[in-house]
């Protein structure tokens, strides 16, 4: 009697459309949410400055990751501000985030690479 009911057209079609509609809904909970700029300090551009002179996020600030020179360009940035801090990669970025971390800048976040950043800043970008 199950299999009866399986086999018939309709409610095959009705199980691929609710598959077909559960499958759409996960894949657009996964989807990064646009974080809020509102309250950022800075967004920080950890690539080299011929890097960010083809393109950047709109109102970043440069300043290259190369340890050690990165702590002596950012001493001066306010402790109690909020930084978005993306690089070449996440990689890079991670560091420039500990290395602010480091210097008592406790809110901050590794946005990644360039292209991830894109995608979760509501900012254009310069070219």
């Amino acid at each position: 009697m199950v299999m009866e009911t399986i086999n018939r057209p309709k409610t095959r079609l009705s199980i691929a459309l609710f598959l077909s509609a559960f499958l759409v809904v996960s894949l657009s909970a996964c989807a990064p949410a646009k974080l809020d700029v509102s309250n950022v300090t800075a967004i920080i551009d950890t690539r080299s400055p011929s890097e960010f002179a083809k393109g950047h996020i709109v109102g970043a600030v440069n300043f290259q990751y190369i340890p050690y020179v990165f702590v002596a360009s950012v001493t001066q940035l306010n402790r109690k501000g909020v930084y978005y801090v993306y690089g070449k990669n996440a990689d890079e970025a991670g560091k420039a985030a500990t290395d602010l971390q480091s210097l008592g800048i406790t809110q901050v976040t590794n946005l990644g690479n360039y292209d991830d950043a894109q995608h979760v800043l509501p900012l254009g970008v310069t070219k």
